[in-house]
């Protein structure tokens, strides 16, 4: 069992990382919030458990914190995003299940240090906003959602750079999650990845981690749209940097 074969240490270090990321979500709706766990649950327990147990508690948040959301949510330019995630979320999971793990861990931290580059460097997308460039921004992040976990910035990174306040940027942002977390556990479960050790870890992790969830909502409501701007922008920042270090 994947709790058995961690040490206490271990389990702090996981526990740490999801309350962690448990925070950045509530309070910016997941944007580089699985930079923090991906890293750290694929070393010590392997990608082809962490990602689902990941992707599965980030689905229960936005669940939990959709509602809220939906008056502020722009359904016109979130469903073709959405849409394509969710079809290019099974070509990522395959990607996970094909690839040796070994190669697949190498694959995660490559990853991280790749979108925490991009992050770091302050770019901003300038370029048309059409239907075409939503789809292909929403496929790059299913597909990256359903490999590595970490899908977000491409879309969090298009929203930051267009119109809109926080409330709306969020509601986005959550609105994206939801659709492609629910395409990726689904390509999980067919692929045979969502096992009762998964389900268990992800039960131990829901206390820790929701009650982060809902500190970061509480922090949310409490800044204006230029400080949720900024604050988001230099902790995904200040988090890119730690695990491209690390």
């Amino acid at each position: 069992m994947i709790f058995h074969n961690l040490t206490g240490w271990e389990f702090a270090a996981v526990v740490l990382a999801f309350v962690a990321s448990g925070l950045v979500r509530g309070f910016n709706g997941g944007a580089g919030a699985n930079f923090i766990t991906a890293p750290v649950l694929a070393f010590l327990i392997g990608p082809r458990e962490a990602v689902p147990i990941i992707i599965f508690l980030n689905l229960i948040s936005n669940i939990q914190v959709m509602p809220s959301a939906l008056p502020n949510t722009d359904w016109k330019r979130m469903l073709p995003i959405g849409l394509s995630a969710s079809v290019m979320a099974p070509v990522g999971v395959w990607i996970l299940f094909a690839i040796e793990e070994e190669l697949m861990r190498r694959l995660v931290a490559v990853t991280s240090i790749m979108l925490a580059l991009i992050l770091l460097s302050g770019w901003r997308y300038r370029g048309p906003r059409g239907i075409a460039v939503r789809l292909g921004v929403g496929g790059l992040g299913g597909l990256v959602t359903g490999s590595v976990s970490m899908g977000g910035p491409p879309v969090f990174l298009y929203l930051m750079s267009g119109p809109g306040g926080a409330a709306s940027q969020r509601a986005n942002f959550l609105a994206f999650g939801l659709m492609v977390q629910i395409g990726a556990i689904l390509s999980y479960a067919f692929a045979g990845l969502i096992t009762f050790d998964i389900l268990l870890m992800a039960g131990i992790l829901f206390v820790p981690f929701t009650l982060a969830c809902w500190i970061g909502m509480r922090l949310f409501i409490r800044v204006s749209d230029t400080q949720f701007r900024n604050y988001t922008l230099w902790g995904i920042a200040i988090l890119s940097l730690v695990i491209a270090v690390v």
